[in-house]
């Protein structure tokens, strides 16, 4: 999910600050108005980066291999699959980290569809696993 960026400008830098001020003097809330107060805003929105990937996808790499042998769910495909709780620490990173992460334009799509039973999202680890590494090389990220 894209966040936003508040943006401010001084109305006074504007060409059409005269303009502005003659149009507000005519109002009667703006009869008594500061003219050098006068501000726009407007509202950028940006992707979160990503911060620290290149550690969790190694403390990842590390996370499955050390619990391969231990039984897990999959989905059809034979994926491993895992809850946020054990996503989270598999990756080395804080809940809201992972939540904050999960809602962006790179780990939007690994949530996995297949077991809606339990009411449990499960995210497969073979699409986080290729979502950070494409973050990784389109971002060029060494966090």
């Amino acid at each position: 999910m894209p966040r936003r960026r508040k943006i401010e400008i001084k109305v006074s830098e504007l060409e059409c600050y005269e303009t502005l001020v003659a149009e507000l003097s005519k109002r009667t809330e703006f009869a008594n108005f500061d003219a050098e107060s006068l501000r726009v805003w407007a509202y950028e929105s940006y992707e979160q980066e990503l911060k620290g990937v290149d550690k969790a996808l190694r403390n990842f790499d590390r996370w499955l291999a050390a619990h391969r042998n231990e039984p897990y769910l999959t989905n059809i495909q034979g994926e491993r699959l895992l809850c946020k709780q054990d996503l989270a620490k598999a990756l080395g990173i804080a809940r809201p980290t992972l939540d904050r992460w999960l809602k962006s334009k790179w780990l939007m799509d690994c949530r996995d569809h297949s077991r809606t039973e339990d009411n449990i999202y499960y995210y497969s680890a073979t699409a986080i696993k290729s979502a950070l590494e494409e973050y990784i090389l389109k971002e060029g990220n060494s966090n």
